[in-house]
């Protein structure tokens, strides 16, 4: 699926500066911090920490937290204070969620945190982290429709999402944790208790067809389908799986005759904590009736930072954005915004306007790689690139289309197995397209004005100004022959 166009593109002119804003996670089974820089919209992760400290271990038997849990908590949040400190962190959100929400001695860990790290902990209710998980998923893949599900250590929360916003949702106590009776994973119950739970839950009535999983325990079998299914682009945001074909593998993790080796090299210290991840996924999927089960790398965290963005900023398009922030030099930004229009006349037979703006913007991106291999790694740089709200779809053709800008006839396993012909192809001319404007302008934005390109379906013809006739060179005529054949039409070149 795509995320819809239902956010807006910043104006060129507007002036953006970073922030850098650190957030730190206290939940039932780790503790997080992770630092971002922050530039509209753009969230990219510049440090990233965990300690799986355990807090909740323990508590639906005792109703405290873990001692020893607390003692490791708070080691780690002493030190995420003096790095954030060191990082010049200008601001902080510091949360905790299910089992400090929970505990008898919940209040007096936050009142230990403050008074040893001086760290203020905001704790969480369960209609928090439902939103700002929602949000988190909002804020990487706008106007969505489907439910957003985020397991921690404790808890599940569900979010409704329609037409990109939130409308609601529950939390349940269904995480690893809450559910180990201390026992060992026991299949029957854990599934019984998990479908007793969610056989009523509002959230999974008329929930749509796309369920969207956060979570470390749903990103490990994210990661586990992918090795196992070969995916082309090993990456877990958007990742899309198909539920129904999803539910034998949760069956052979719950059953532990599978896979245990894999999860263990995967999940590591996590792994005991994976079949009751699978045990409530599989529950979600039968209860909602999901059609695809799509990874969220973005969560609660991200959720909260974009909570705290202006009215302005959260109207972005999340693409637009990231390109924004990974695009820093300005010459390149101006051509690649003159690009974009220019090619535009051509779309109807390229890829559709959202991404063809996106590829002319990334014009240059490897452009100062060494020739022979530029191509090549161009298309690894765009499809692996920090950029929301795109589908692994959206990113091959991104990625093939920017490639094609430095040569010809390029091939990659991922477009080849994620893309049709037809979308390929239009790929392919679009950076055909790219590799004309280039070269006819010098990649600047200045000349590149003083040409326009027509494509009426039969020819594609680009007409210069007279004064600037001399811009084109053999090697000029030589790449609009090539952008002509990649789109199938004859060619012009006018006054």
């Amino acid at each position: 699926m795509s995320a819809t166009a239902s956010s807006k593109t910043r104006s060129a002119a507007r002036s953006i500066r970073w922030r850098r804003i650190g957030v730190m996670d206290v939940g039932s089974n780790s503790v997080r911090l992770v630092v971002y820089d922050v530039r509209g919209r753009a969230m990219q992760p510049r440090f990233n920490e965990k300690v799986l400290a355990g807090l909740g271990r323990g508590l639906s038997a005792t109703g405290k937290l873990h001692a020893e849990g607390v003692e490791l908590a708070l080691s780690a949040l002493a030190r995420f204070a003096s790095i954030t400190r060191a990082q010049k962190v200008e601001s902080l959100f510091a949360f905790a969620t299910a089992a400090v929400r929970e505990a008898a001695d919940g209040k007096e860990f936050v009142d230990r945190v403050k008074k040893e790290t001086g760290v203020v902990l905001r704790v969480l209710t369960g209609a928090d982290e439902a939103r700002f998980a929602a949000e988190g998923v909002l804020a990487g893949t706008p106007g969505v429709d489907g439910v957003a599900g985020d397991l921690g250590g404790s808890s599940l929360e569900l979010a409704r999402l329609i037409s990109g916003r939130y409308e609601g949702g529950s939390t349940y106590p269904l995480g690893p944790l809450a559910l180990d009776a201390g026992a060992g994973f026991n299949e029957e119950k854990v599934a019984a208790r998990a479908k007793e739970l969610l056989g009523s839950a509002p959230e999974l009535k008329k929930s749509g067809d796309v369920f969207f999983a956060v979570g470390g325990a749903w990103r490990t079998i994210g990661t586990l389908h992918m090795e196992l299914t070969r995916a082309p682009l090993h990456m877990l945001q958007n990742y899309e799986m198909d539920a129904q074909k999803l539910l034998p593998l949760m069956s052979d993790i719950m059953a532990g005759k599978k896979y245990g080796d894999v999860l263990q090299e995967i999940a590591k210290r996590r792994a005991s904590t994976i079949p009751y991840a699978a045990a409530v996924l599989k529950a979600v999927i039968e209860a909602g009736k999901f059609k695809t089960v799509m990874i969220s790398s973005y969560g609660v965290r991200e959720g909260i930072i974009f909570d705290s963005l202006d009215a302005a900023e959260r109207l972005e398009d999340p693409l637009d954005a990231g390109l924004e922030a990974l695009i820093v030099d300005e010459q390149a930004a101006e051509f690649g915004r003159a690009l974009a229009e220019w090619a535009s006349e051509a779309a109807p037979y390229t890829l559709h306007a959202r991404l063809s703006s996106a590829a002319c913007r990334l014009v240059d991106i490897g452009a100062l790689l060494h020739p022979d291999h530029r191509a090549d790694l161009a298309f690894d740089l765009v499809a692996r690139a920090p950029l929301p709200g795109l589908n692994h779809r959206d990113r091959a053709a991104l990625a093939l289309a920017v490639s094609s800008r430095f040569k010809r006839g390029v091939h990659n396993d991922v477009s080849d197995k994620l893309l049709d012909a037809n979308l390929a192809g239009r790929a392919r001319a679009l950076g055909a397209l790219m590799r004309l404007a280039a070269d006819f302008s010098g990649r600047s934005a200045a000349l590149l004005k003083h040409s326009r390109l027509t494509c009426d379906g039969d020819t594609l013809t680009l007409k210069v100004a007279t004064p600037y006739r001399a811009l084109v060179s053999e090697s000029v005529e030589r790449r609009l022959q090539h952008a002509a054949d990649e789109l199938d039409m004859d060619y012009a070149l006018t006054s």
